[in-house]
């Protein structure tokens, strides 16, 4: 049994692609749970008239991405289910996606399906991501972004992404869910990152497909969450030893993403990153005191998975360039001291 887990906000012009593609798919041992995370919109409402057999979750207030697959996962396991599936609503499967993921899976390894970019209202042969890469500062984006499909090889991956992944029952009973002080982005980031922690293998399967309706946006309120949740799933997840040696270069990324925040607008939500962080110190020790010994001794095999680079194309900036350059350079110095 596969848990289709679907976290709608505000949505409706989606649901139908999304929902018709998952009825049209070849595999049929399935449900789909669908949580609307009080929208506006009538999006449960739609669902209600048109996709009657979709289990419904209701909720009185917007949870958040992290949130909002909790609850359908809760349901999931109490229903019963061997995988779940989650789903951006904004997103069109393939027929045979979960086929090509079912013969692949098993209770060890979560399965990373070959995203690709839905644009002008087609499905392309172009990448939107292969999963998320992860640079050594915490800074998370899309893997193999806009390279062809055929590029695309089965390959153990960095981290999985969250638009859509099948993950094993085992996997989220031993290490649990999304951490919820994520609210939106990294969540996913955390989460695979804890499961690698726990011994599991993340592996992208090409032949399975879906189709993603992408636009990259960069408002405010998306750069205070990326900002403040990349650190806090660095000093969730990463070792003392392993924030001691990166402490210049971060300090040095810390400065010029301040400088760069200044001059494009969001100077305060970078500044407001800072203090929302101080605000939940507690919670952060509280967690690396109880997961001390797993950080530390699995830290060093890790570091395979995470790289140097800071490029991302849809992201413009004369300083762009020169920064990376020393990133890089850092990193090949302090790479055998991680």
């Amino acid at each position: 049994m596969i848990s289709i887990i679907i976290v709608g906000y505000n949505g409706r012009s989606y649901i139908d692609d999304c929902l018709s593609s998952i009825n049209a798919s070849s595999y049929k041992h399935l449900r789909i749970i669908f949580v609307d995370n009080a929208s506006v919109d009538y999006s449960a409402t739609h669902i209600k008239r048109k996709f009657p057999k979709v289990i419904l979750l209701e909720s009185r207030r917007n949870l958040g991405f992290a949130g909002g697959n909790n609850l359908g996962i809760k349901k999931a396991i109490d229903l019963g289910t061997d995988y779940v599936f989650l789903l951006n609503q904004d997103t069109i499967i393939d027929k045979e996606c979960l086929n090509s993921l079912i013969k692949k899976a098993d209770q060890n390894t979560i399965l990373q399906p070959l995203i690709l970019l839905y644009e002008n209202g087609k499905q392309t042969k172009l990448i939107n991501t292969t999963g998320n890469y992860l640079n050594f500062l915490g800074i998370g984006f899309c893997r193999d972004y806009r390279k062809n499909m055929d590029d695309a090889i089965e390959e153990e991956i960095p981290t999985a992404s969250g638009a859509a992944v099948l993950i094993p029952l085992k996997a989220l009973k031993e290490v649990g869910t999304f951490d919820e002080l994520f609210f939106m982005y990294y969540e996913d980031v955390d989460l695979f990152w804890r499961m690698r922690l726990h011994g599991y293998s993340i592996k992208l399967i090409p032949e399975a497909k879906v189709w993603h309706k992408y636009s990259f946006g960069s408002n405010k309120n998306k750069l205070y969450f990326a900002e403040r949740n990349r650190l806090l799933f660095m000093l969730k997840n990463f070792s003392s030893k392993y924030l001691l040696v990166i402490s210049p270069a971060f300090v040095v990324n810390e400065l010029c993403t301040i400088a760069y925040a200044a001059i494009s607008g969001w100077g305060i939500k970078k500044i407001m990153s800072y203090y929302s962080i101080i605000s939940i110190r507690r919670e952060i020790f509280d967690y690396r005191k109880i997961n001390s010994e797993i950080i530390s001794e699995t830290a060093p095999s890790l570091k395979k998975y995470i790289g140097p680079d800071v490029t991302f194309s849809e992201v413009n900036s004369i300083f762009l360039r020169p920064y990376a350059r020393l990133v890089k350079t850092y990193y090949q110095i302090i790479y055998d001291l991680l």
